[in-house]
C-alpha cells in the first residue's frame, strides 16, 4: 500500500472505551484502503507516568468517586495559569510522544483521548508537527480538557458535546457531529422482541473492560426476580469473576458470569435490557443495537452527564445498584421496555467510526466523494 493514506490512530488506556473507539476508527478507515496504526500513546511516556495515570483513574472512579468528581468540575473550564502549568508538564512526559508522531509522518493522526491533544496540539501550534490532528469525544457532554489549541478537527456525539466544546473556546467550524465511534457490528442487532411464554427475560450486566463497578451488588439485587436470566461480563478480572459466580449461587440468580467476551455484539443483540455503568462506548453500544439501560454507579463526571442525557432522551432509567432488579422487574411490568429500545434505536449512531473516518481522510485529502459529513451547530 506504497500510496496509502497513512493514518496514526492514538489512545490511552483510562477505561477501555477509548481503545475500542480506536479501533473502531481502525477497521472503519482500513476499510477505506488506509494504512491504519494503532498506539497506546501512554507507552510513549515515563513507564511510572503511564502507571500513575491509569491506576489514578481507575482507584479514583471506583473507590473515591466522589474526590473523582469534584476535580472533573473544578477543572472543567479553561484557565490560563492551570492549562500553562498541565501543559508544560504534560509535554515533558510526553515529549517522546511528539518525537514518535513527527517521525511517523502520517498523513494524519486521530486521538480519541484528550491527553494526546494536548501534548500535540502544542506541537501542530508551533510547527514541530505539520501533521493534520483529529480529536475524538468519547462522552455525551465535553470536558474542558478536550478544547486543546492545535486541533484540526473535532468528532462528537450531536448535542452538548459540541456546544461544550465551542464553550471552551473551540471554532465551531472545526467540529464534526459524527456520532461516538463504535463497531457497526453493534447496529446489525435485531429489533428486540419480548419474551414469549415462559421464556426469560434476558438481562446483560456489563463491567466495561476492566470489571469495575458495583457488580455484586447488581446481582444479588435480582435475588427474587423471577423469569430472568443474567449474562454478568467481569471483564479483564479473574478475581472479580470468581466473586460475582458466588454471589449468584448465593443469592439463587439464574446468571451466566463471564470475563472479558470479545463478542459483545452478540451478547447485547441476544439482551433484552442492559445494566452498567454509563461509559461513552457502552451507551453508544446500546443505542446502536436498540436495547434500553438501566444505569447503576455512574460515577459523578462524565458518567453521570451520559446518564443525563440518556434519561432526558428516554432511553434509559437510573437505579441504585441495591435496586437494579427491582428496576427491570418494573420496566417489564409497566410495558416499557419495547418503548425504551425504540427510542435508543432513533438516536443511534452505528456508522460512527466510517464518518469519523472520512473526517481524517478529508483533512489528509483523500475523501471519498460520497461522504456527506453534517458540520455540528
Amino acid at each position: 500500500m506504497a500510496n496509502a493514506t497513512k493514518l496514526l490512530i492514538l489512545h490511552v488506556p483510562a477505561g477501555g472505551g477509548h481503545k475500542a473507539a480506536a479501533r473502531a476508527i481502525a477497521e472503519a478507515a482500513a476499510s477505506r484502503g488506509a494504512d491504519v496504526e494503532v498506539v497506546d500513546a501512554l507507552e510513549l511516556t515515563p513507564p511510572w507516568f503511564a502507571r500513575a495515570y491509569v491506576d489514578a483513574h481507575l482507584r479514583s472512579t471506583e473507590h473515591t468517586p466522589a474526590f473523582y468528581g469534584y476535580g472533573y468540575e473544578a477543572l472543567n473550564q479553561r484557565h490560563a495559569l492551570v492549562d500553562g502549568v498541565r501543559g508544560v508538564f504534560d509535554r515533558a512526559v510526553g515529549a517522546r510522544l511528539t518525537r514518535f508522531a513527527v517521525e511517523q509522518r502520517a498523513d494524519v493522526i486521530v486521538s480519541t483521548h484528550f491527553f494526546p491533544l494536548e501534548v500535540l496540539g502544542h506541537a501542530r501550534n508551533t510547527h514541530a508537527l505539520r501533521t493534520p490532528l483529529v480529536g475524538v469525544v468519547t462522552d455525551y457532554a465535553a470536558h474542558a480538557f478536550w478544547a486543546e489549541p492545535g486541533v484540526d478537527r473535532f468528532c462528537t456525539p450531536a448535542g452538548r458535546a459540541a456546544r461544550d466544546l465551542v464553550r471552551h473556546g473551540v471554532d465551531p467550524s472545526t467540529i464534526v457531529a459524527t456520532g461516538i465511534p463504535i463497531r457497526p457490528a453493534f447496529g446489525a442487532a435485531p429489533t428486540l422482541q419480548m419474551p414469549v411464554g415462559d421464556a426469560p427475560l434476558s438481562v446483560l450486566v456489563t463491567s466495561g473492560g476492566f470489571g469495575v463497578g458495583p457488580m455484586l451488588q447488581i446481582v444479588r439485587s435480582f435475588a427474587g426476580v423471577p423469569g430472568v436470566r443474567l449474562t454478568v461480563i467481569c471483564g479483564d478480572n479473574p478475581a472479580r469473576v470468581e466473586q460475582t459466580r458466588r454471589a449468584a449461587e448465593e443469592a439463587g440468580v439464574d446468571a451466566e458470569v463471564l470475563g472479558f467476551e470479545r463478542d459483545m455484539p452478540r451478547r447485547m443483540a441476544e439482551a433484552h435490557v442492559l445494566v452498567g455503568k454509563p461509559g461513552g462506548l457502552t451507551t453508544s453500544e446500546s443505542l446502536a443495537a436498540g436495547r434500553p439501560m438501566v444505569i447503576v454507579g455512574a460515577c459523578p463526571g462524565q458518567e453521570m452527564m451520559n446518564q443525563i442525557w440518556m434519561i432526558d432522551q428516554g432511553v434509559a432509567v437510573a437505579a441504585d445498584p441495591t435496586q437494579a432488579g427491582a428496576a427491570v422487574a418494573e420496566l417489564r411490568r409497566s410495558g416499557k421496555i419495547p418503548e425504551l429500545a425504540a427510542a435508543a434505536r432513533s438516536l443511534a449512531a452505528p456508522n460512527a467510526a466510517m464518518r469519523v473516518a472520512d473526517v481524517a481522510l478529508r483533512l489528509a485529502g483523500r475523501t471519498p466523494m460520497s461522504t456527506r459529513l453534517r458540520e455540528a451547530a
